[in-house]
């Protein structure tokens, strides 16, 4: 949960970019309990957690004791560039990051 603070993403941006990032949807809450140890961490959250930090899910696995899912195989490389992405943009100012969403849509508009 730490590495997820250093990014600077509280609990909701972590449900919310773990959804998009892994399809693993979970609610803010769920993110605070397991951050507040009220909730154990399982596979599916193991997942999650490895795709919004860009991490292999093996390296989770060994700090964290939690066994992964079968289907864990780490973050594919599109998913480990946009890991990349939220840890670089925390070096950047409030109004960096917004000429930079600014500048994102006039992309996708076109």
């Amino acid at each position: 949960m730490r590495l997820l603070a250093l990014r600077n993403l509280n609990a909701s941006a972590v449900a919310k970019t773990m959804c998009l990032m892994s399809g693993v949807c979970k609610a803010a809450s769920t993110i605070r309990m397991v951050r507040d140890g009220a909730k154990d961490l399982d596979a599916e959250l193991l997942d999650g957690f490895a795709s919004v930090l860009g991490v292999p899910v093996a390296v989770l696995a060994s700090l964290t004791g939690v066994r992964p899912s079968e289907r864990s195989d780490g973050p594919s490389p599109e998913v480990a560039d946009v890991a990349a992405l939220i840890r670089e943009v925390r070096h950047l100012t409030e109004h960096q990051v917004r000429e930079l969403a600014d500048a994102a849509e006039a992309l996708d508009r076109g």
